[in-house]
């Protein structure tokens, strides 16, 4: 019998789903796409623990220069979703 090879390819599922998210937010017109992106991301970190808020946005601030329009405001939505969780302390928040 012969050997088998076996590719593991390094986009799975999930890496699929974000490309083609990512794909569709690129297909937009520019001044599309900075709110198609805020949206996105507003979803996401309504459902994300607190301690991974501040990983994201410190991987953001270590890989992107904040003068970067889009990163600036990127950064600032996610502060708002700190601080409303702050604000809004063990109650309710989403």
């Amino acid at each position: 019998m012969a050997a088998r090879t076996v590719v593991v390819s390094a986009m799975g599922p999930n890496d699929d789903i974000a490309a083609r998210i990512f794909a569709s937010i690129a297909a937009l017109p520019l001044h599309e796409q900075a709110d198609a992106i805020h949206a996105l991301i507003g979803s996401a970190l309504k459902q994300m623990p607190l301690e991974t808020i501040h990983e994201i946005r410190a991987e953001i601030r270590g890989q992107f220069s904040d003068d970067i329009p889009i990163v600036r405001s990127t950064l600032d939505l996610i502060d708002g979703q700190l601080a409303l969780r702050e604000i809004a302390g063990a109650a309710i928040w989403r």
